[in-house]
């Protein structure tokens, strides 16, 4: 394991990440240098199916993403346990994933009367750029109300953190968001993952 890598902690919220299930949303439950137990935020049927093939398990640290690869053991009612090979990938920040969607949402300063109602361009787990038509300044907390295509509103805290591609974009940065909206917000990215995949492919 390289140096720089984190170790894994039994509380740690992490990615289960597998070519046939996509991503899923765990928390560490045991862990030393052979393997890791996690349980699934969301029971998944699929799973069971997967014991023996390869799958990792990937933590965010402030310097990106660590992933550990390992093949699945065993897995019992939404927990599982992984045979880590050893192997661990650091993949930059600029990696997360991050796909196109345009929906509705409404930002707000929370100490700046500034904000309104936009949408977004692209969005992923940490963060989305936005149609800026209020000139929002970089480094303002915001209250962020996003139109979700199923369920209630997601409702977060973020900050203004860089201009995108044009000043009339803005990245916006999550920074507290529930943990059962995490788990929406990482269906719909997966969900648009796989329906782009599926696109390319014709």
């Amino acid at each position: 394991m390289p140096a720089s890598a984190p170790t894994l902690t039994p509380g740690q919220h992490v990615i289960v990440r597998n070519v046939h299930v996509g991503i899923l949303p765990a928390t560490i439950e045991k862990a030393d240098a052979a393997s890791v137990t996690v349980a699934l935020a969301v029971k998944d049927d699929r799973i069971e199916r997967l014991v023996g093939h390869e799958i990792a398990v990937e933590i965010t640290s402030g310097r990106g993403i660590h992933r550990y690869t390992g093949a699945l053991s065993a897995q019992k009612a939404g927990s599982l346990t992984i045979a880590l090979s050893g192997d661990v990938e650091r993949i930059q920040r600029r990696e997360f994933v991050r796909v196109a969607a345009h929906l509705d949402v409404t930002i707000r300063g929370i100490d700046e009367d500034v904000g309104g109602e936009t949408t977004t361009l692209d969005l992923s787990c940490r963060g989305m750029r936005i149609a800026d038509k209020f000139s929002l300044p970089l480094e303002i907390d915001v209250r962020i109300v996003l139109q979700m295509p199923d369920g209630p509103p997601l409702e977060a805290l973020g900050r203004v953190v860089r201009v995108g591609s044009d000043e009339h974009q803005k990245g916006i940065r999550f920074d507290s968001v529930s943990r059962p909206d995490e788990d929406r917000l990482m269906r719909y990215i997966r969900d648009r993952e796989v329906k782009a995949l599926r696109a390319s492919r014709g």
